[in-house]
């Protein structure tokens, strides 16, 4: 495949346009006027912006399917619909399920780093169940327990090679150690749903944590004389952090702190999207609740904050607006950062030759004209 006359997101300043060779799912040459020398499928981008495919790694559910549906049809469908809104990659969120052996992570892991005709899934991240009930927010009683090695085994050997992150409270019993062993296993340590003070996030950081998932939810609130655990992430260099930027589940003023205090290198962009992401606005059900889904936020009838529908790009452009960042930090704080963070930013987040042909083009309303996902064309406006 040949992509032609690309205005290709960090490659021209003066806006010239580029071509993009397409070989085996790589990104092989970047130049002007390429040949067609293999008998190329070609696609005219028509000059339309040209942007890496976008990487989420906090997500429950779209297309009205959850990872916690246990189906193969809710991961594909909810493959699909990310494609459909330019995400090309994503790490399925969810709980653990141990009165049901767990059975949804093993139907989703077998659609692991492989091409679906959608976003790849890249792994899981869990949410727990090594948590602090006081601050379990929206999860699951039944998907929270204390730690022990034989049950971080268990976890491990369940996802089999597919846990890529675990939120986790380090003040909790057990939970330094668990936290060292899933560094060992190449595992993301991420901080949140926890109670815990400045002292005890410091030691967490200390056994491994260097990751905070969905900053100011589930934790306590950044207070002058007691700093808790945001300050103690703030400081360390190393932590980098999600967050929910749509307006709802953090205000734009804090969203504009978190970016001034840690850079736009620190801060990754995240929907922790459920359910309704992708369809109309509109009422649906949630654990057997009715909720309405306007303006890119569910919640229950009584105001309660359930979950964001925003589409990660659009989460992305509310964080340049909230910020004023460039449009190049925006994009990276969904694309070359997330892929960093994953350990993949020798192959994904970046429009390069070498790398993955994640690729989203865009309309000139910034909207997905088209996504492409391992070389090949998962959707087409």
């Amino acid at each position: 495949m040949i992509l032609k006359n690309c205005l290709a997101f960090g490659l021209t300043k003066d806006g010239s346009l580029s071509d993009i060779r397409i070989e085996n799912g790589i990104i092989k040459e970047i130049g002007s006027n390429l040949p067609n020398i293999n008998n190329d499928t070609v696609i005219d981008a028509g000059g339309k912006r040209v942007i890496p495919g976008l990487i989420e790694v906090h997500i429950q559910g779209a297309g009205g399917s959850d990872i916690l549906d246990g189906t193969e049809e809710s991961v594909l469908n909810m493959s699909k619909t990310l494609a459909r809104l330019g995400t090309t990659s994503f790490l399925g969120t969810t709980v653990v399920k141990p009165e049901e052996q767990n059975q949804h992570l093993k139907v989703a892991k077998q659609f692991t780093d492989k091409f679906i005709e959608g976003a790849n899934l890249l792994g899981f991240h869990l949410e727990g169940p090594f948590i602090n009930p006081v601050k379990k927010g929206g999860l699951r009683p039944d998907s929270i327990y204390e730690s022990s090695p034989e049950k971080v085994k268990e976890i491990l050997d369940v996802c089999d090679g597919t846990l890529k992150m675990m939120t986790i409270a380090p003040e909790m019993p057990g939970n330094l150690d668990a936290i060292k062993e899933l560094r060992k296993n190449n595992v993301i340590a991420a901080f949140a749903h926890s109670n815990a003070t400045y002292e005890e996030a410091k030691l967490g950081i200390k056994a491994g944590i260097n990751h905070v998932t969905h900053i100011f939810n589930a934790m306590p609130s950044l207070l002058h004389r007691t700093p808790g655990p945001i300050a103690a992430m703030f400081e360390d260099p190393e932590i980098t952090a999600q967050i929910i930027s749509d307006g709802h589940h953090v205000h734009g003023s804090i969203v504009n702190i978190v970016y001034r205090m840690i850079g736009a290198d620190r801060c990754v962009c995240i929907t922790d999207g459920m359910q309704a992401m992708g369809l109309p606005e509109g009422r649906y059900v949630y654990n057997g609740r009715e909720y309405g889904s306007y303006a890119g936020a569910a919640k229950y009838d009584d105001g309660t904050l359930i979950g964001s529908t925003m589409s990660l790009l659009n989460i992305a452009f509310k964080f340049q607006q909230f910020t004023n960042c460039s449009f190049e930090q925006a994009i990276n704080s969904v694309t070359s950062v997330p892929a960093k963070v994953l350990g993949l930013q020798n192959s994904k987040g970046k429009i390069a030759e070498g790398f993955d042909a994640d690729i989203v083009i865009l309309d000139e309303d910034n909207s997905v004209s088209a996504t492409i996902v391992n070389g090949q064309v998962v959707y087409k406006k």
